[in-house]
């Protein structure tokens, strides 16, 4: 994984921390969510067009500058990067940005319901009309993702319960990169398709 900054911040922590610099309104794991939703149904965004997406995802008008911010737009864009590079490589170091087991459970479940719903309303947004006529695997994987995304935070912080939200989690994670190669698998995509973030 990248080396993010100097702090050696979790992916989450320093987005977490940004959105909460910029009194943002929606969760950070959502906007990862809805990235990986329009990466994944065959969607690709240049810098200006990600990073405005960011910040109508904040609910904000324009970014507070300041150093945390110019450092996280870096973040941002290697962020973009690193998680298409990962996808279109099928590679297994893909995850989610999600809080690490440093914070209680009941958090952790609901950073990973938002997570899914970002996934599926990006997903929506970019894949249009494939979802409909996609084959029987992804259709069932999209209905398990919606229940996923619909979890009770309200888990027993229990050892069972923990190993039961890892499970899910790595099922999510294993079914995002199976719905990416389903939407993502030819090599018909147009320039403008084709184009990453510089």
């Amino acid at each position: 994984m990248t080396d993010f900054n100097v702090e050696q911040e979790s992916e989450f922590d320093w987005l977490a921390n940004f959105y909460a610099s910029q009194g943002a309104i929606n969760h950070p794991c959502e906007l990862h969510g809805l990235l990986i939703g329009r990466l994944a149904g065959g969607e690709r965004l240049n810098a200006d067009e990600w990073l405005k997406l960011v910040v109508e995802h904040m609910g904000l008008e324009q970014l507070k500058k300041d150093e945390r911010s110019d450092r996280a737009l870096t973040n941002l864009v290697e962020l973009y990067s690193e998680n298409l590079q990962q996808l279109e490589d099928m590679e297994m170091s893909f995850s989610l940005v999600l809080p690490d087991d440093e914070f209680i459970l009941t958090q952790r479940v609901e950073a990973l319901g938002f997570w899914v719903r970002g996934f599926l309303e990006g997903l929506a947004l970019a894949a249009k009309g494939q979802l409909g006529s996609s084959n029987k695997d992804i259709q069932e994987l999209l209905r398990d993702l919606v229940a996923i995304s619909q979890i009770d935070d309200q888990a027993d912080d229990s050892e069972g319960a923990e190993k039961e939200i890892n499970e899910i989690i790595e099922y999510v994670r294993i079914g995002i990169v199976t719905i990416f190669a389903e939407f993502n698998g030819n090599d018909e995509m147009s320039d403008d398709e084709n184009q990453t973030v510089h």
